[in-house]
């Protein structure tokens, strides 16, 4: 299995590299952490689905990179700035998830989450509201 993502938000995100997607059945099972099951939707970024995403950061972070230079930094700041409430988790542990109420909180365990020292990398975080 893979990482999921589901959003709720004005849609508008394409000039941002974003290709919005309906969000399927499965995934719709998360739709409780942001309210219920309408306006919601998924992504593509940049042709990437979240989960190369989180594991390209992985990768890269442990080579080096900066967290602040990954690919899922700026789809977190992006998500945030553009008030859209998210939700991801890994395959179907989708009862706790970390809750956060801003975007310092939702950076610093999405950060945490990809550098676990088990090299899992699973992020299980949900922003139910948008507080910049």
């Amino acid at each position: 299995m893979s990482e999921c993502i589901i959003c709720k938000g004005n849609a508008q995100l394409s000039i941002l590299g974003f290709s919005i997607v309906d969000a399927n059945d499965f995934l719709m099972r998360g739709a409780f952490w942001l309210g219920g099951t309408s306006d919601i939707w998924t992504f593509k970024y940049m042709g990437k689905e979240i989960d190369t995403i989180i594991t390209d950061a992985q990768s890269q972070m442990h080579n080096g990179m900066r967290f602040e230079d990954t690919q899922i930094y700026k789809v977190i700041n992006c998500l945030v700035d553009n008030k859209i409430c998210f939700a991801m988790w890994y395959d179907d542990y989708i009862e706790e998830l970390n809750v956060c109420n801003t975007k310092d909180e939702v950076l610093k365990a999405c950060y945490e989450q990809i550098m676990d020292e088990n090299g899992m990398c699973e992020v299980y975080i949900v922003l139910n509201k948008v507080q910049v």
